[in-house]
């Protein structure tokens, strides 16, 4: 049995065991006494944090969807212009995406059960995006409308968690400049004003 590090939270104990197993055994046969077992606790220690399988992957999930907003926070702190911030912020989460240590393996394997954690109605996730990129967006452009900012951090939003589902094969710093020109530009950007000709004042 594994004994708890001192100082450390037991619930972060019993989160960072539950990673390790789905490593080690996947979704589908993740248990709460072998989770127990590795985090060096009680099965009723575990049940009095989490009441489920279930409430204990979306803590994992969370925790990770966190950890990706963390770095995308700090990539992004000293940009003021918001173009650089959303191409900035974008590729480090398309980057952490595709490094997870087991994402890619999941939903290879157990799509079934991950994807709803992600995009379910009653999932956490775009909860917790929408505010962070509204924070990235509202810094940089305090006089956009509140209905324009939400929409905006919706959007964007819902496409992380596609691309997290389903990763992209272009590159994220790529992609990321891709994105942020489309988001801020449109489909079909609006051309420049021409200057019209310098109109010359009539000799006298």
């Amino acid at each position: 049995m594994v004994v708890l590090a001192a100082g450390r939270d037991t619930r972060d104990v019993i989160v960072d065991a539950a990673a390790a197993e789905i490593l080690r055994v996947g979704l589908r046969k993740l248990s709460l006494v072998d989770v127990a077992r590795r985090a060096g606790v009680s099965r009723q220690t575990v049940y009095r944090y989490f009441r489920d399988r279930d409430e204990l992957v979306t803590a994992i999930v969370l925790r990770d969807q966190e950890a990706v907003l963390d770095t995308a926070r700090t990539a992004t702190e000293s940009i003021t212009d918001l173009r650089e911030a959303l191409r900035v912020g974008i590729a480090a989460v398309l980057r952490q995406i595709r490094d997870h240590p087991y994402l890619d393996h999941l939903l290879t394997a157990e799509a079934e059960i991950l994807v709803p954690f992600l995009t379910s109605p009653s999932s956490t996730v775009l909860l917790v995006s929408r505010p962070v990129l509204e924070e990235l967006v509202a810094a940089r452009v305090p006089t956009l409308p509140v209905g324009r900012l939400r929409i905006f951090s919706e959007l964007l939003a819902r496409l992380l968690v596609s691309y997290t589902v389903s990763p992209p094969a272009q590159a994220p710093e790529d992609l990321a400049a891709d994105l942020a020109d489309l988001f801020l530009d449109g489909l079909v950007p609006t051309p420049a004003p021409t200057a019209g000709p310098t109109q010359r004042s009539s000799p006298r």
